[in-house]
């Protein structure tokens, strides 16, 4: 028996990467539009020096990678390191990527570039369509392991930075859902980021191939609360849907599309609400300072770096999509990531909080005031790019590279020779965290492996033998 009575028996999420509010819907015409006279100075320390102003031209493909560790995004929020003044000016994204651009200020100016709203069609359709969140915020303003693991426990276990070695402890929102008769399933890419909260054998089997998602939906068999991962890494023919740079945003835009028409055209459509949502905003501009006053999730403190988790992060764009939502809405309440365990507790009754975070977050549920469910929904969304791309990039979407790989099936011509990102470098050492925990006699290959390709391969091959044993 559902508390609230709601009409909602499936939550699915999907998390994308690294992209903030203003980048992708700040020119978007509904939500609280940019007018293009927003900046940031080059120095901001120098009033005197340039003034870099926003812009509607952001390419599918950025580089370099922007900052987005805790250091970074406080000289992006506050203009320096210690300089903290309420509210924050968000005067030093111009200033981080300078840096990361090994001083090209031209690079560096690139940072304020945003998304012209057709050039993302699939993302902005929803926005127009349903309910756009102008106010949702990672919840730590660092990297991608907090953000995500916010989003699962309301805490990172005190961690600050990505962190594949810690041991991480913390009680989840899948562990809740489990203790009150509620299934749960995460479907992934590559490699599931959140399989160190879920490394014993009674939890393994809810962690999922991508393609196990649609085939769920068709059987039947869509657990309460879904939880979709994109793909990471090039693999071969299989891109990466991440949209984390510099990876093509056009091959998320794919993914956002098919994960919302499988949804719209199974029987489940009536039944679910969709979150699409970013883990954080990836040291893209954006202008609205991050609350300053949260409570500490669970008493713990952060030394390297050192961060008491009482601020948000960036904001970051999300999207409430359902039959129950009413067409068209902006919800400008403050959300965060821990705002996903505390919904999940108010539409499935779940007795208790996980942490101080998410028994303080508000809850999106509020949006599902229609009386009757919509009828009038597309059936697809538009995508960018060439029809026969299209087909091409979207059909992989429904099948495993793995098992495609191991049968000798691809294209061994495509190899994608990128350097790692420091997330991606994360991820190897997840593999070989994996290796370790399964006792595999295998090398640890993490600060060895340079390029995507590489990366993918041993990233496959240690969750395959993981899941096996």
């Amino acid at each position: 028996m559902h508390a609230n009575k709601s009409p909602i028996r499936h939550l699915v999420v999907l998390m994308l990467e690294n992209r903030s509010y203003d980048h992708m819907l700040g020119y978007l015409e509904c939500g609280t539009q940019l007018t293009g006279k927003e900046f940031n100075l080059v120095d901001p320390a120098d009033p005197h020096s340039e003034k870099v102003y926003v812009s509607d031209a952001s390419g599918y493909i950025t580089q370099p990678n922007p900052a987005h560790d805790v250091v970074s995004v406080e000289k992006q929020e506050y203009g320096d390191v210690g300089n903290i003044v309420h509210p924050a000016p968000m005067n030093g994204f111009v200033k981080v990527q300078i840096e990361t651009a090994s001083g090209d200020v031209e690079l560096g100016k690139n940072i304020m570039q945003c998304f012209d709203p057709h050039k993302i069609p699939a993302l902005t359709t929803l926005a127009r369509e349903f309910v756009l969140c102008d106010h949702w915020h990672a919840s730590v303003p660092g990297p991608t392991w907090l953000n995500r693991f916010f989003a699962h426990a309301a805490t990172s276990d005190g961690v600050s930075r990505d962190d594949a070695t810690h041991a991480y402890n913390m009680k989840t929102i899948f562990d809740l859902l489990l203790e009150n008769g509620f299934s749960w399933n995460v479907y992934y890419g590559d490699i599931p980021q959140c399989i160190l909260l879920h490394h014993t054998a009674d939890r393994l089997s809810h962690l999922k191939r991508f393609h196990k998602f649609y085939e769920n939906l068709a059987h039947g068999e869509l657990a309460t609360y879904s939880f979709i991962e994109p793909r990471f890494i090039d693999f071969h023919q299989w891109k990466a849907t991440d949209q984390h740079p510099p990876h093509d945003v056009r091959f998320g835009e794919y993914l956002i599309a098919e994960v919302y028409e499988a949804l719209r055209s199974s029987t489940y459509w009536e039944k679910s609400l969709l979150v699409v949502l970013y883990d954080e905003h990836g040291g893209f501009f954006d202008r609205v300072a991050p609350p300053d006053h949260v409570p500490n999730p669970d008493g713990k403190i952060a030394t390297d770096p050192p961060f008491d988790f009482t601020r948000l992060g960036v904001r970051v764009p999300a999207v409430l999509v359902s039959p129950w939502v009413k067409k068209g809405q902006v919800d400008s309440t403050l959300y965060e990531h821990a705002s996903l365990p505390a919904t999940l507790r108010t539409l499935f009754g779940l007795p208790e909080a996980l942490t101080a975070r998410d028994r303080a977050a508000n809850t999106f549920d509020r949006n599902l005031t229609r009386r009757t469910p919509r009828g009038d929904a597309p059936m697809t969304l538009p995508v960018p790019g060439e029809p026969d791309e299209i087909q091409y990039h979207r059909g992989l979407l429904h099948t495993n590279p793995l098992e495609q790989w191991l049968r000798g099936l691809i294209d061994h011509g495509q190899k994608s020779q990128e350097p790692l990102t420091l997330y991606q470098q994360s991820l190897v050492e997840l593999a070989d965290r994996l290796n370790q925990l399964g006792e595999a006699r295998v090398d640890p290959l993490a600060g060895k492996i340079l390029h995507e390709h590489e990366a993918a391969a041993h990233i496959h091959e240690s969750v395959r033998r993981f899941l096996a044993g």
